[in-house]
């Protein structure tokens, strides 16, 4: 618990100031004397030597003839840090994606945080992700699968288009669209219902969050509790686009084919009728 106790203060002590971080750093890339740190850091002379003393004290930093230089420690230290920084910067920036994806993000790939393309909507601009998202759905190319737990005239309108160019779309919703649907688009539902090209799955339990993906791209899009978007995530192929065609065919396997909801008469059929 001592030694424990004792580094705990040693990270304390480094994450204390960005001037403590940057002589490290520093020292890590070649040995200088106080004088030299002053001129590249803004810090003053008292607040460099004190900096020094604590690196020489917890054996990160040594000095001879004048020179002070990191240790083996000392580099290994600053490269954990740096990582550790990269990763908490990395988090606040998909933190509106994120906190918006529940359990099921639980195994999203971590490289998709690293190459992955964020659109996030936020103040200044609500409406990014969204916008993006539309753009997204212009853009698709060969054939399209896709989850979502919202309906909209703009999606309504976009699918329409791309069945029209004799895209096939495989789409998983959840009951709630589906009553959302007959309610205000019954027209577009019914379309839906009975085109040759697309597929539409009802799923068992209420959706949280959308996927998509065509012949070459894929996007993870993130809504809050008002099924607003907030965040979307988008790749070309790669580790992401495996994950979201298995969630995806996960969604679907656990989903009722419209047309055993929806007659074509856009009326519901007897789900238990032998």
């Amino acid at each position: 618990m001592v030694q424990e106790h004792e580094a705990y203060g040693d990270i304390q002590f480094l994450t204390g100031s960005p001037q403590r971080r940057a002589v490290l750093g520093a020292l890590c890339d070649e040995p200088a004397r106080p004088h030299e740190l002053c001129a590249d850091i803004d810090a003053t002379r008292t607040t460099i030597q004190r900096i020094l003393a604590g690196f020489r004290e917890r054996q990160w930093v040594v000095k001879h003839d004048g020179d002070y230089r990191a240790t083996v420690t000392g580099r290994r230290v600053r490269d954990r840090y740096e990582s550790l920084h990269e990763e908490v910067a990395r988090a606040r920036r998909f933190g509106p994606f994120a906190a918006h994806l529940g359990p099921i993000a639980d195994d999203l790939p971590a490289a998709a945080l690293e190459t992955g393309r964020l659109t996030v909507s936020e103040e200044g601009s609500p409406l990014a992700a969204l916008s993006r998202f539309t753009e997204w759905l212009q853009a698709v190319e060969g054939d399209m699968c896709a989850i979502s737990p919202v309906v909209a005239r703009p999606f309504n309108e976009i699918g329409a288009e791309l069945l029209d160019e004799d895209t096939g779309i495989g789409f998983v919703i959840d009951a709630t669209v589906l009553e959302q649907s007959k309610a205000q688009y019954e027209s577009e539902l019914q379309f839906g219902a009975d085109h040759g090209q697309i597929d539409i799955y009802v799923h068992e339990t209420p959706l949280a969050i959308g996927v998509a993906f065509d012949d070459r791209r894929c996007c993870v899009v993130a809504y809050d509790d008002n099924n607003n978007i907030r965040a979307m995530l988008e790749a070309t192929n790669d580790e992401l686009y495996e994950w979201v065609q298995d969630v995806y065919e996960r969604h679907r396997e656990r989903s009722t084919p419209l047309a055993a909801l929806y007659g074509s008469d856009g009326d519901r059929v007897e789900s238990q009728k032998r």
